[in-house]
């Protein structure tokens, strides 16, 4: 097992959507918080999106991953991801699970491909193109009783719902820190 250097960061990229759709997510979010008393999502500002892939970096070399991430937009059309149903990680994150169609499985490939030379993978790999699996999250660190309250708010998500992708965030992980949010092609 290969260890992370500790002078490194986690950034992930991600994507975001509609106003509309954000509503209905931070919406569902906030009905689980106040029902469960799990505010993790809310107290750390974590707006609704789709990670398309999670890197190390030392903090001096921010400013060229957030070049290229911005690069990497440029090259990348608008597109709409279709949320289909409600599933979960071991009873323990709640979540929209979207159709992981050509547009997902795209422009993951494309961001490792760009990103992949420079940086190291982050989060285990779970977002190289091979084993990713997209999702918008609307509860993490549940309990056994908080997932059960938290399932019954999220099931009330109107699915299929379709969600408007017109940019691409760039974060900062551990602490939890939007760094900028870059609009893709029309």
């Amino acid at each position: 097992m290969q260890l992370r250097n500790s002078s490194k960061i986690t950034y992930a990229v991600s994507l975001h959507f509609s106003q509309n759709v954000n509503e209905i997510i931070t919406s569902a979010v906030t009905s689980i918080a106040d029902v469960t008393g799990n505010r993790f999502i809310l107290e750390n500002k974590i707006p609704p999106h789709v990670t398309i892939g999670a890197f190390h970096a030392a903090k001096e070399k921010e400013p060229r991953l957030m070049q290229l991430v911005e690069d990497f937009s440029k090259s990348q059309k608008s597109s709409t991801v279709h949320f289909t149903e409600i599933e979960n990680f071991n009873d323990k994150v709640l979540f929209l699970k979207p159709e992981k169609d050509d547009f997902l499985s795209v422009i993951n490939k494309r961001l490792h491909e760009v990103l992949l030379p420079e940086f190291e993978k982050g989060e285990n790999g779970y977002y190289l193109p091979d084993i990713w699996f997209p999702h918008t999250t609307l509860a993490t660190r549940l309990n056994q009783s908080q997932f059960s309250n938290a399932l019954s708010i999220a099931e009330k998500v109107p699915l299929p719902l379709m969600a408007e992708v017109s940019e691409i965030g760039l974060y900062q992980c551990s602490p939890f820190a939007e760094l900028k949010h870059f609009p893709l092609n029309s």
